[in-house]
This record gives C-alpha cells, sequence and structure tokens, in this order.
C-alpha cells in the first residue's frame, strides 16, 4: 500500500513537469501563435488585438499557469488557433480513435507474441525456435508504414478495399449515434453485428501492421526471460522430479518471468496509444498520431501541446499502472517500496 501511494504522489509532479516542457515546446513554433492565424501581410493592429484577447501578450510563466489551472479545474485545452475550435473534444475523439486501433493491435500481439516466446523457448534450438527468433527480428525490423503499403497493395490484389477510414459510409447515420468513439466495440455491445462487420474490415489491416512491432518484441522478451528461468534451482529441481521442460515451461517458468514480460507489454502499449501516426498516415485512420502531425503542419500551438499532453500523460498513467500491477504478479516484489 505504502509503495503504490508513493508512486502514486510521485505522478503529480511528474505530470506538471512534462505538461510545462510540452507547453513551452508548443509555443516555441516558429512563426509564433500569429502564423497558424494570419498570413505575413495581415494588419499588425489586429493581430496585437487577437494576441490580447487570447492573453498571448502576457509572460510564459503566467501563461502556463492559467493554462494548467483551465485543465485540472475544467479539462479545458484551449480553443484552436486556426478555426477556433475546442481542442478537448477533438482530443478526446481522436484518442478514442487511436484506442481501439491499439488495443485491436495488442488483441492480436500479446497472445501471439507470449505463445510464440514460450514454444521458442520450450523448444531451444529447434525449428520453431529458429522461425519465432525470425519472424520477431523481421517484424522489429520492417517500417511499419512499409509493411502497412504492403498490405494494402496485397489486398487490392484480392479485391479488398476496406482500409480507408474505420467503417462503412452506408453507416453513417447509425454511428453518429454511437456514445463513444469505439465503433467496433460498441457495435459488439449494441448487438448490431453487420456494423460491427464493416468495423473491423475497416480495422484489420491497420490493426496486423501495427501489432507487428509489439508482437516481435514480446516473443523476443518472453522467450529471453522464461529462458532465464528455466536455469534456475526451483527449474532444475523440478526437471529432476520428472516434469518435461515444456511443462516446467508454461507451469512454472513462465509465471515467474511475467514481469519482464509485463513491463514491456505497458510499454508498447503507451507507445500505441500515444498515437501510431505513421500507421494511421497510411490507412487514413483519424487517430492522435495524425492529430498532432496535422497540428504541426498548421502551426496550431493548443492543438499541438494538446496532443503532446495527452501523449506524455499515457506514457505516465501506463507505467504507473504497470508498476502497481507488479505486486499483483509477483508476491516477491513488496509492496511496502522495497524494504
Amino acid at each position: 500500500m505504502l509503495h503504490a501511494l508513493r508512486r502514486l504522489l510521485w505522478t503529480v509532479p511528474l505530470l506538471a513537469v512534462v505538461s510545462f516542457l510540452v507547453f513551452v515546446i508548443g509555443e516555441s513554433l516558429p512563426g509564433g501563435a500569429e502564423a497558424a492565424r494570419f498570413d505575413v501581410h495581415a494588419n499588425p493592429a489586429a493581430v496585437a488585438e487577437w494576441k490580447h484577447e487570447r492573453g498571448l501578450d502576457l509572460p510564459l510563466p503566467q501563461r502556463y499557469a492559467h493554462y494548467a489551472s483551465r485543465i485540472v479545474a475544467d479539462f479545458d485545452f484551449g480553443e484552436s488557433y486556426v478555426d477556433d475550435q475546442r481542442v478537448a473534444p477533438l482530443l478526446l475523439a481522436r484518442f478514442q480513435a487511436t484506442a481501439e486501433l491499439a488495443l485491436f493491435a495488442l488483441l492480436i500481439a500479446i497472445p501471439i507474441g507470449i505463445a510464440a516466446g514460450v514454444a521458442a523457448a520450450a523448444l531451444r534450438g529447434r525449428w520453431i525456435d529458429w522461425l519465432a527468433n525470425t519472424v520477431a527480428l523481421a517484424g522489429i525490423s520492417i517500417p511499419v508504414f512499409w509493411l502497412g503499403m504492403i498490405l494494402m497493395l496485397a489486398a487490392c490484389a484480392v479485391g479488398y478495399r476496406s482500409f480507408q477510414g474505420r467503417y462503412d459510409i452506408a453507416h453513417e447515420a447509425v454511428v453518429a449515434t454511437y456514445t463513444t468513439r469505439f465503433y467496433l466495440f460498441e457495435s459488439l455491445l449494441r448487438a448490431r453485428f453487420d456494423i460491427a462487420a464493416s468495423c473491423f474490415a475497416y480495422i484489420l489491416l491497420p490493426g496486423v501492421a501495427l501489432s507487428t512491432i509489439p508482437m516481435a518484441a514480446i516473443t523476443r522478451m518472453t522467450r529471453s526471460a522464461v529462458l532465464e528461468e528455466v536455469g534456475k534451482d526451483y527449474a532444475t529441481t523440478a526437471r529432476a522430479k520428472g516434469l518435461t521442460r515444456t511443462r516446467v515451461v508454461i507451469r512454472h517458468a513462465l509465471r515467474n518471468a511475467l514481469i519482464p514480460i509485463v513491463t514491456l507489454i505497458g510499454v508498447q502499449t503507451g507507445t500505441l496509444l500515444a498515437g501510431a501516426a505513421l500507421t494511421e498516415t497510411v490507412f487514413s485512420w483519424p487517430g492522435l498520431g495524425t492529430f498532432v502531425v496535422e497540428a504541426v503542419r498548421r502551426k496550431d500551438s493548443p492543438a499541438l501541446t494538446g496532443g503532446l499532453l495527452f501523449v506524455a500523460a499515457t506514457f505516465v498513467l501506463v507505467n504507473l499502472a504497470v508498476d502497481l500491477l507488479y505486486g499483483v504478479l509477483d508476491p516477491r516484489v513488496r509492496v511496502g517500496g522495497g524494504e
């Protein structure tokens, strides 16, 4: 309990420091805030009036204090410099789209990665070990945007066309009534299996492309962690009592190897939830990654700052969740802080 409380208390100042750094980055875009709103021939008086209305003529620390207080009090990330839209609703919608894609990719990557890693460790030196390592190396080495384009070309070759967007446009009226942007999962909960099938068709290729890197990393980590456990005394004793190597790996070594595996899954989850910009760009997926890219292109500081802050907060909170999970997975981890 003390360990969990300590971690929670550390998270607050960490988020404060990260938010300040992100705010400074957003405010440092070339051309200043007016570059997103006015052209080079704009009336200086109009520019000055616009900056005064938004408080952009205040010192940086004071602007950050106002920005942070709005986020804490009202979850208000300000308005876009380009079109005056509120940033918070846009961020939430984009984040939900990225979260659905990331969760779908993890549903592919985690079971396959762990199964492949366990099989490679249990059958070390055999053909399945060689195959798992080869596929994992390919998954880490192949650029995800290149793989996405290859998948699109292969899909086109067999007449598959569902890879630009999130669902068939024919379902637009029904999807617009959904309470969340988790279209696939909400369609399943509503028993709208026709729409769920459409959403599945559109999420399949980007999900497969996005899953390759975490799948490869999980495979390699699982194999390495399980092999380390197999070499310890308790595993040797179990083998001496007559248990097969496969049984030792699955029933004993895997359980004790979960901490590094879960740590890696947490890091990969944070990476995916932060916005896989390349995958989203290739497949026109309206997620958080493309939101940040568009904000940079438009020099829209509030949108960029909000997007980056979402990315940073996601990493911090996912790592916090993983750290708190350690004591649940392994009783050897003392929840009192390691005393």
